[in-house]
């Protein structure tokens, strides 16, 4: 028979070894993404909720999740990036840019090249000057989702922004990734096109992939610049049910209901 002390010793073993393979495989396949996260598990899924809401336009939510973020990892440089981001100028805006630029030291190039986007200049040629800079990480690593569609958004015009969103969706749905963020910035950019049909469909595609605040905002939307005040009203009605603190959608429904009463 065999001796179950040591039948167990070389199960533990083999389990080490093996744990230790798969964490050597996964390590060797970072790349060169922006590094978001930390040891600190609490942080890192505060951040990805964030990057979530942020994604979603719920810009209310990301910034209370980022502002959790930094609370559990105050060196958390790229939560620092996107508080930077939804701030207004001033001294808490910049507090959040030294601090972005403090942490960053020792990351990786695409990690500093997303800090480096604080020091671009506002005003004409930004949306160029920004391309640049997504163009480089997404050189340095074209995997990287975040990257991908801020590469693409930031493309010259509408039309080469819609065809870099289909493939980055493509890429998405393969991966059995979330896409729905996706879908509504097509929405969006088709309508500009005057492509309301098109339009329409990605905004039902997005209420189906997302049945929250910002789908019927986008929905409600649709609708007020269709004149149509009614169905608007109510899919901004939906919206705050979701996210009942929503300063824009409470100040879109005192507009529609304005509209509705002359």
């Amino acid at each position: 028979m065999y001796n179950n002390t040591l039948v167990k010793k070389v199960i533990m073993l083999f389990v080490l070894v093996f744990s230790f393979f798969i964490s050597s495989c996964e390590q060797a396949e970072e790349g060169n993404y922006i590094q978001w996260g930390s040891e600190n598990e609490m942080a890192n899924d505060l951040i990805s909720k964030g990057r979530y809401h942020y994604y979603n336009v719920e810009w209310d939510m990301a910034l209370s999740y980022f502002k959790a973020a930094v609370d559990h990892d105050s060196t958390s440089f790229a939560s620092y990036v996107m508080l930077a981001w939804m701030t207004p100028a001033g001294e808490l805006r910049d507090e959040h840019i030294t601090k972005a630029k403090k942490y960053a030291q020792g990351k990786n190039e695409t990690s500093n090249l997303f800090v480096s986007i604080l020091d671009l200049e506002s005003g004409e040629g930004l949306r160029e000057r920004r391309h640049k800079v997504w163009s480089k990480m997404h050189a340095l690593e074209p995997r990287g989702n975040f990257i991908h569609y801020y590469y693409a958004w930031t493309k010259p015009t509408v039309d080469e922004r819609i065809v870099e969103y289909e493939l980055l969706l493509e890429k998405l749905k393969s991966a059995d990734r979330s896409y729905a963020h996706v879908v509504n910035t097509l929405a969006y950019a088709h309508y500009g096109k005057g492509e309301k049909a098109k339009a329409k469909e990605y905004f039902d595609e997005y209420l189906r992939l997302y049945p929250g605040n910002n789908s019927n905002d986008s929905m409600g939307e649709y609708y007020f610049n269709e004149k149509d005040y009614e169905t608007s009203l109510i899919y901004y009605r939906k919206s705050l049910e979701h996210f009942r603190y929503s300063e824009s959608g409470r100040d879109k429904v005192e507009e529609i209901n304005a509209l509705l009463k002359k």
